[in-house]
């Protein structure tokens, strides 16, 4: 440590310190337009310059490191001169045009002349002509406002790893832009103008909308991935006009935003959000009054209840929806309704896998917390494009590997973006992940790498795992997963010499062939290698969705109460009935599959679907559409005409995120604040109102002032969330296990023990995934695009613009074999059904594989799967045809897919030409 003077304050700062760092510490607030904290030093403004005793010129603060005993004196009148000098020179050029700055009011250049008085000054005014670029359709630059510094281009490669930006051209004349003044080609995050300190990039559809002084920030969690961005929403009125990532100790993405959380908003005020309650009149949907449609709905449940039983019912939660209303669906489905039959979308791939960590640790739930990848030396990514999936956690691996203190292994079939930083790229063949990990254990064993003192006292079934391995080595597995025995060997090695190594693994939607099987395998790796149970080593599991995790802990689960309590153990379930004072069902009920299939079948009569749209997210399209066509009652209950809303006999419209309150729990098991920043629609309702007001009115009150009663109530039925209380999630969020009010909170699990005693590791046998036949030659690799999350973004104009369609991807060497060409049109048929797509081109893809994002409406890769592919042993296989023609016709435009897309659009439009003036568009530019 050294000890340095700064203006008669003395001070200790660790060896390598700069001046500004020294100074910040003593909270002496040195100025600076090119310092970034996330950023390199790189000393360009020399606006922080000061003076160093004993020495005979300034210093730039920002990159001068401080040496022991340095006195140092920031506001001299010699200091105070050059950065008026500093600002005079900026402002020779720099037009003064704050009355239409979209910076202007927190401007730093704009603060800096309030506080030092300068105008021209002694230079005048140099007018250079520069360009205003249209980046994007999300992004401007003013290239006249630029002072230099290099913030926007340094974020956008240091962070961001893109480089899209930089500087060109010298003198007076100097710009910063993208290469050969293109049009900008990245992921629009927008980072760069969260940077930029004056107004020289800027979001154009926030441009000339309103004042940053009459716009309110509201605190609030970004409601796409399950990252769980923290930022402000700055609003006027009932509207939002921009978004700020927020970077302080309560937050967990350091500012950093992805282009869904800094531009996405948009689908809050799309005109199609639906206003008032929709009931099925002659075979139509029409307008209803709250308290008809309430009738319906009860009416309708009572005479399936006499009939066939409350088993006849059932309900389907949401993993985009809060904690506090997933909570009451599934307490209104077991104490109002009286059956277990209540699931969610984590069936489908996130619970199987968090069931692996259940039967490993004794928990379902992510070991560690994303904070934790800062003190990992190897990531290990599985089945995961990270970028993509949950940007902001990927966004923490770029900058452990590119610092040099993380080794990268990722294992994927697809060339994302994380592929071109990793160490080790390990392209195994989709479906074949257990193949992967199990010559890696049988490297890790076979060679004596494992971790003996680790294995000796907190393992159980290592005997086992090691002889159901004797036939996996890397060369006889090379052949199913087509990764190179030599390469596998060697992450293996890395693997396991490493102090502290984390996996990270994305399951669901994202990775559908990412199960049970796959998530066993990775924490056979991490128990025998000693990488669980301290910081920095562990496994997490990543979701695209914002609350699956939530929704799991909830009870939103056929099988279990509240805090994954078994519904059939007859102590907790007596317990409930004592809390909710109803008697509760004794059986697991049906979950999300099951329920769909005894619809199908005519045993499930009625399903309640609260914030999701199963005809477009679950596997299965034909098999869904026959149950929803087959039920005697649909509810429907969410912020647009989904197509599952379609077939519903009472549609309910929902308030959205920014519009109420409550809480999420991401990925890593952080409970966060959901601040309502604006007032809903008129006629809409929040989920958990609506859900009280139906349970009273059926004879069970559920009495709660607001949603923070409803977590009071969480916290006396999940002990480990029994001291998340309202008033401790102000600003910052607390990861459970939290038992107790005054417990912090637990970011690391397992750190002495493992809750089921030993951590198990157990015997994973490689499934063969069901062969290609020659009908169905090519592989199907759906997943996810950076632009969308959902179908939600699709109505935020802005993404839209960006990513309209979805786009096939295709290997250049299929794409001969077919005779496609970019820009072509596909029809894709697999056993399920049949989707037409255009053609991209790309190496992403390998060789046999089609690879199709899942996020639009128009082309249901659902359709293509079925419920088996929740199983890492059957992959979907398609076949490729081209088409001449971009219009679905023939057969399946008769079909009930395409009349079901002819009917919203008709819905829509009438909706449209009826509909009061929604107010003005936001969109600027």
């Amino acid at each position: 440590m050294f000890t340095v003077t700064v203006d008669g304050k003395e001070v200790k700062v660790p060896r390598g310190s700069t001046i500004l760092q020294a100074a910040r510490k003593l909270e002496i607030d040195i100025p600076t337009f090119c310092d970034h904290k996330y950023l390199l030093p790189f000393g360009s403004c020399r606006m922080c310059v000061v003076e160093v005793e004993g020495t005979d010129r300034l210093f730039a603060s920002c990159v001068v490191p401080v040496t022991d005993g340095m006195e140092i004196h920031t506001n001299t009148a010699r200091v105070r001169r050059a950065r008026e000098t500093v600002l005079e020179l900026l402002l020779t050029y720099h037009p003064l045009e704050c009355p239409v700055c979209p910076q202007s009011g927190r401007c730093l250049l704009q603060d800096m002349v309030f506080e030092h008085g300068k105008d021209y000054g002694r230079f005048g005014h140099i007018h250079v002509e520069k360009r205003i670029d249209h980046l994007s359709p999300l992004i401007e630059m003013n290239q006249n406002r630029c002072i230099l510094c290099g913030r926007c281009s340094r974020i956008c490669d240091e962070v961001q790893g893109e480089g899209e930006l930089d500087f060109s051209g010298r003198g007076f004349p100097t710009v910063v832009e993208p290469a050969f003044a293109k049009p900008m080609d990245c992921e629009f995050c927008g980072q760069c103008i969260q940077a930029c300190p004056v107004g020289s990039l800027y979001s154009r559809i926030f441009k000339h909308t309103a004042p940053v002084w009459e716009l309110t920030p509201v605190r609030t969690t970004c409601p796409f991935c399950g990252v769980g961005c923290t930022l402000h929403l700055e609003v006027k009125g009932d509207r939002i006009y921009h978004v700020l990532g927020v970077d302080d100790e309560g937050s967990n993405n350091n500012g950093f935003l992805c282009c869904k959380g800094r531009f996405g908003y948009e689908y809050v005020h799309h005109p199609d959000r639906i206003k008032e309650p929709l009931v099925r009149e002659g075979g139509e949907l029409v307008p209803s009054t709250w308290e008809d449609a309430y009738a319906r709905i009860l009416d309708g449940m009572e005479r399936i209840r006499r009939a066939s039983g409350p088993d006849a019912l059932g309900g389907i939660a949401s993993a985009r929806c809060t904690n506090e209303e997933n909570y009451l669906l599934q307490k209104f489905m077991r104490a109002v309704v009286g059956t277990n039959n209540v699931d969610s979308i984590a069936r489908f791939g996130h619970f199987p896998g968090m069931e692996a960590l259940r039967k490993a640790f004794g928990v379902e739930a992510p070991s560690n917390s994303l904070g934790d990848l800062q003190h990992s030396d190897l990531i290990f990514v599985l089945d995961s494009n990270v970028t993509e999936d949950d940007h902001v956690a990927g966004l923490k691996v770029l900058k452990q590997v590119r610092s040099g203190k993380a080794k990268l292994i990722a294992a994927n079939s697809r060339g994302v973006k994380i592929t071109r930083f990793a160490d080790a790229w390990l392209r195994h063949a989709p479906g074949t992940s257990v193949a992967l990990l199990n010559s890696m254990a049988f490297t890790v064993l076979e060679e004596g790498l494992e971790d003996g003192e680790f294995c000796r006292h907190r393992v159980g079934g290592l005997e086992e795992l090691r002889a159901s391995l004797a036939d996996s080595s890397p060369e006889k597995m090379e052949e199913i997963t087509r990764v190179p025995a030599d390469l596998v060997r060697n992450a293996a090695r890395s693997f396991a010499e490493a102090r502290n190594a984390t996996v990270l693994i994305t399951l669901g939607g994202a990775s559908p062939y990412t199960g049970e099987d796959t998530v066993a395998a990775a924490v056979n790796l991490v128990l025998i290698t000693g990488n669980v149970g301290r910081i920095g080593a562990g496994i997490i599991p990543l979701s695209e969705y914002n609350n699956i995790q939530g929704s799991m802990d909830m009870g939103a689960l056929a099988e279990f109460f509240p805090g994954y309590q078994s519904v059939a153990d007859d102590g907790i379930r007596e317990w409930f009935e004592g809390q909710w004072g109803a008697k509760l069902p004794d059986q697991p009920g049906m979950n999300a599959m099951s329920m769909i299939r005894a619809a199908a079948e005519g045993g499930l009569k009625g399903l309640y679907v609260m914030g999701e749209n199963p005809l477009s997210s679950f596997p299965d399209q034909g098999v869904v559409m026959d149950a929803l066509e087959k039920l005697d009652l649909l509810v429907v209950q969410d912020m647009f005409l989904t197509e599952t809303a379609l077939f519903a006999d009472v549609v309910l419209p929902a308030s959205c995120g920014p519009e109420k309150n409550g809480t999420f729990t991401n990925t890593d098991r952080r409970v966060q604040r959901v601040r309502k920043a604006i007032n809903s629609p008129a006629g809409t309702r929040d989920d958990w109102k609506i859900i009280t007001e139906l349970a009273t009115a059926m004879g069970y009150e559920m009495k709660y002032d607001s949603a923070m009663d409803v977590l009071r109530e969480i916290t006396t039925t999940i002990p480990f969330y029994a001291g998340i209380l309202p008033e401790r999630l102000d600003d910052r969020g607390i990861h459970w296990p939290c038992p107790r009010p005054d417990h912090p909170g637990t970011e690391v699990l397992h750190v002495d023990r493992f809750p089921s005693g030993l951590g198990r590791a157990r015997p994973v046998p490689y499934r063969e995934p069901r062969k290609a036949s020659a009908n169905y030659p090519y592989t199907l690799v759906p997943g996810t695009l950076l632009y969308h999350s959902g179908t939600t973004t699709t109505m935020a104009k802005g993404l839209n613009v960006i990513a309209p369609t979805a786009k096939a991807e295709i290997h250049p060497s299929d794409a001969e074999e077919l005779e496609l060409t970019a820009g072509d049109w596909v029809r894709i048929t697999g056993m399920r059904g049949i989707i037409e797509v255009e053609v991209k081109i790309s190496r992403r893809s390998m060789p046999g594989t089609v690879f199709v994002p899942t996020h639009y409406r128009d082309v249901s890769v659902n359709a293509l799967m079925g419920y088996d592919t929740a199983k890492e042993s059957s992959i979907a296989h398609v076949s490729v045809k081209r088409i001449e023609r971009v219009e679905i016709k023939g057969k399946e435009a008769e079909g009930p897919v395409s009349r079901l897309k002819r009917t919203v659009q008709e819905i829509q439009e009438k909706r449209r030409q009826v509909a009061d003036e929604a107010g003005p568009d936001v969109s600027g530019g």
